[in-house]
């Protein structure tokens, strides 16, 4: 991964919700946190007008915040006659979070700060006839090191663990992977609590909605669909913004069971899944028969992919009428207003204009209108963003309410 473009675009990934504490201050200092994380205040001054506080009040709050290193006060430029005025600046590197997930054939694993900043990264790869030992043997030193990373005076948050595949999220298992069929329910919590908890464990669809949604708000209102076609397939929903994450594994899709693709086996231990003929672990040996030296790197795939005639291969063109038709059955259960397709397929303008044409062909109900659809990059930095997101909240909060 390369760590220059996913620096290239930071941002404040904390969003305090004033209403969840119980002190009218701990409520004015959660307030004027986050108006300086966003940008928006720089000054006592400006929180004062802002926020239309007295002086002595913005003054005991601010004191607070850099009491608890939350906020650093340095002294700005003279400005004529009399003291220059403190620059108040959110201390990006106060909480950092890692992150750890898949990529390609291997776990990757990132220290993040609040200001979306990789601070370290880490990547082990991973063969594919892995067991439970030996992917819970990577995550803890994936753990160790970035916990290590740390720099001075950053407290760690915890660890987010984003996770493809199927997931009990309740449990905090990850019960299967298709890149590693011998993985099975793997306890992720009892692996990583002892090396750098607290755990929380997601869906790397749900992450990756997550984060996009808070960067591009306008877009992904009202009810947006997610369809990742790529490595495995899987689909994420969310409402404004908000992820539906329930307890278990959810928009499995890549695993629905097709009469078309009847006798092939799946890594899920069924047969005809989705997978087993639209995938990119089921197309790749045919893909190389035509280019041999693609790679299996979802990223790098993209750009290898995007030129390239994928269309004169049967098997393709197969794959987009397969996932083109499961992705209008899963709109009739959800009825999203727009849908984004990510993975590297989706990079090549051949085969995108024939999967648009293939979906729009499925047409919808009468009374609704089709959704809108659109590819977007990938990019993991979307996907570690909102795995981070809910840590760094959290230490965020218990710092605020923290008595001296």
């Amino acid at each position: 991964m390369n760590a220059t473009v996913l620096n290239k675009a930071p941002l404040s990934l904390l969003s305090i919700d004033e209403g969840r504490f119980a002190l009218a201050h701990d409520r004015d200092c959660a307030r004027i946190y986050q108006l300086i994380l966003d940008g928006q205040a720089h000054s006592r001054a400006e929180i004062g007008r802002l926020l239309g506080m007295r002086s002595t009040s913005v003054s005991r709050v601010v004191g607070d915040l850099v009491a608890r290193r939350l906020v650093i006060e340095t002294v700005g430029e003279p400005n004529g006659r009399g003291r220059p005025a403190a620059i108040l600046l959110a201390h990006g590197r106060r909480i950092g979070a890692s992150v750890i997930y898949v990529s390609s054939q291997s776990l990757s694993g990132a220290l993040v700060d609040i200001n979306g900043h990789l601070v370290a990264e880490r990547r082990t790869p991973i063969e594919g006839d892995a067991d439970n030992d030996t992917i819970a043997a990577a995550m803890a030193d994936l753990a160790r090191g970035l916990v290590d990373a740390m720099p001075p005076g950053m407290s760690h948050a915890g660890t987010a663990v984003s996770l493809s595949g199927l997931i009990d999220l309740k449990r905090g298992q990850w019960l299967m992977a298709s890149r590693w069929p011998r993985m099975r329910g793997l306890d992720v919590g009892a692996v990583l609590a002892p090396v750098a908890g607290p755990v929380e464990i997601c869906r790397n669809l749900d992450a990756e909605l997550r984060a996009r949604a808070a960067r591009e708000p306008e877009p992904f209102a009202g009810g947006t669909l997610l369809l990742h076609w790529g490595w495995g397939i899987g689909l994420a929903y969310a409402v404004d913004g908000e992820p539906f994450a329930p307890a278990g594994s959810f928009g499995e899709i890549g695993h629905w069971r097709l009469a078309a693709l009847s006798s092939r086996p799946c890594g899920c231990g069924n047969t005809g899944c989705l997978e087993t003929g639209a995938a990119l672990w089921s197309l790749l040996p045919a893909l190389r028969k035509r280019w041999p030296d693609l790679d299996q790197d979802e990223i790098r795939l993209a750009r290898q992919l995007a030129g390239l005639d994928l269309l004169s291969l049967p098997q393709i063109d197969m794959a987009c009428e397969l996932v083109a038709r499961a992705l209008a059955n899963a709109c009739r259960l959800l009825f999203p207003a727009r849908i984004a397709v990510s993975g590297p397929l989706s990079a090549n303008p051949q085969l995108w204009a024939r999967f648009n044409t293939l979906f729009r062909a499925e047409g919808t109900m009468d009374g609704f209108a089709m959704p809108d659809l659109a590819g977007v990059s990938a990019s993991q930095l979307y996907e570690i963003h909102g795995a981070a997101a809910p840590l760094l909240g959290r230490a965020a909060e218990a710092l605020l309410t923290e008595r001296s």
